[in-house]
């Protein structure tokens, strides 16, 4: 059997190892090469933009809620990446569905998990509207 070659699972470009037709490659928001600069493979996007994009959080590149830079994620979710979004509904809630997996009324409506931990324990919940009693202070 040949040995196939080992490639590195990098979603970055690196300068100091591009070659042929790789070292083309330019970021396509300020046209910097990727013998300069790392830049992303599937964006095109290069280091320095992505970390400017990560602060503005402007809805187009990068998600409005946490920063991170996923455009066709952004696209399809108006401006908030898979991680922001709620699993069941679709409702963008960031710091509730990054801790728990669903939007807040989703995660009342399935009313099995603490509000606050995210502790699965549906009596505790059913008994102390919506905490476990450790929460809750029992």
């Amino acid at each position: 059997m040949a040995k196939q070659k080992n490639r590195s699972g990098s979603k970055w470009l690196d300068p100091n190892k591009v070659t042929g037709r790789r070292a083309k490659r330019y970021c396509k928001l300020c046209g910097t090469e990727a013998t300069q600069v790392r830049i992303l493979k599937n964006e095109n996007i290069c280091e320095n933009c992505v970390r400017e994009l990560e602060k503005k959080k402007g809805g187009v590149y990068a998600c409005k809620g946490c920063g991170k830079v996923a455009p066709k994620q952004v696209q399809d979710n108006n401006g908030y990446c898979k991680s922001c979004v709620c699993r069941a509904c679709g409702k963008p809630d960031p710091e509730f569905v990054q801790k728990h997996g669903f939007c807040e009324s989703c995660f009342e409506l399935i009313g099995t998990d603490c509000r606050k931990c995210g502790k699965e324990a549906a009596a505790q919940v059913r008994r102390n509207d919506g905490l476990c009693d450790k929460c809750a202070g029992r």
